[in-house]
């Protein structure tokens, strides 16, 4: 999925967001949560406008990979800058603190 992405400028075509969203959904497929991090990260580079579904995605990569600390500060870093958060997003977080054992951030994001 990655050299997809890495091959569009060879087939005349721009990466959008629909595109990056993808991207970051395979590599929480694949619990690849730095490389959905990475593209969260090159989404923004890119100025293109960051939407809650790979927010929410990256977040569940890094869940899926026990990195509760990365999934808040991502949950916290988007609503920051204006995300509209919404339910699968604080599963995932809430997730995250699960699989990490850390209840109180979880019972933190349940109480809003």
């Amino acid at each position: 999925a990655l050299q997809l992405l890495n091959d569009l400028p060879f087939w005349l075509l721009e990466a959008n967001v629909i595109t990056y969203s993808a991207m970051i959904s395979a590599c929480e497929k694949g619990e690849q949560w730095q490389h959905a991090i990475q593209l969260l990260g090159d989404m923004q580079c890119a100025s293109l406008e960051t939407n809650v579904i790979a927010c929410s995605a990256t977040i569940s990569a890094c869940e899926k990979c026990g990195q509760w600390q990365q999934a808040l500060l991502l949950f916290f870093e988007g609503q920051m800058h204006g995300l509209q958060v919404n339910i699968i997003t604080y599963s995932a977080a809430i997730s995250a603190c699960g699989r990490g054992a850390q209840w109180q951030p979880a019972l933190e994001l349940l109480q809003g």
